[in-house]
């Protein structure tokens, strides 16, 4: 990927560290955007904990770099890009780039989604975005765990280990856990109910995690 011109975006970064990273982008003949977009090649985050910011959960379903900012000190310091790998910043990006290096199918695929009620944290359309950035198909009826229709679906979860519960489940039926509109527990056949803070989790982890007993 080195012969990719580098894109780079920053999230949580202090204005200083954005006026570095804009400085980097030119030492390494690339560019900086403001703004995630496809052609974005690393997201550079603060040392420390990995922010979830919409940039961020974007950067890892693409299957970005996402990197420590001591990536982009360290390239300013010698004058060139430094090999990325030991600068990412948690498992599930890196999970994320090597599933995008291998051509492998989004995490999402597979999986269909209802959103139910309204959200707040994050919002809507953020969800939309996210489910759609990874390859999630979203439904505009929800599903009904006894429809035939529904339970005979032929699709597939890619990301799902084959022993997990997950594994059965096509259909989430998300939900804010905040929310009046929480539906009761669903975990029929391939009709689950889950709290959005789960698909968040995980796209963090780039892995289809169990869905938790609320």
């Amino acid at each position: 990927m080195k012969d990719v011109k580098a894109t780079l975006i920053g999230s949580k970064l202090t204005a200083d560290q954005q006026n570095q990273l804009a400085e980097a982008a030119r030492v390494l003949r690339g560019r900086r955007v403001e703004t995630f977009s496809s052609a974005v090649t690393h997201v550079v985050v603060p040392d420390g904990p990995m922010p979830s910011t919409l940039t961020v959960l974007q950067g890892i379903l693409n299957g970005c770099w996402v990197l420590t900012f001591t990536w982009l000190a360290e390239c300013l310091q010698q004058g060139r890009r430094i090999e990325e790998s030991e600068f990412q910043v948690a498992e599930g990006p890196r999970r994320a780039r090597a599933n995008r290096v291998s051509l492998l199918p989004p995490l999402f695929n597979g999986c269909f989604f209802y959103l139910l009620g309204s959200f707040h944290k994050p919002p809507r359309d953020e969800l939309v975005q996210l489910v759609r950035a990874g390859g999630g198909q979203l439904l505009s009826r929800q599903p009904k765990a006894d429809s035939d229709v529904t339970q005979t679906v032929t699709a597939a979860a890619y990301h799902a280990r084959p022993d997990s519960d997950q594994a059965l489940c096509t259909h989430y039926i998300l939900y804010e856990p905040q929310s009046s509109s929480r539906p009761g527990p669903v975990r029929l056949g391939k009709v689950w109910s889950a709290p959005s803070s789960w698909l968040l989790d995980c796209i963090r982890a780039f892995s289809l995690l169990p869905v938790p007993e609320l």
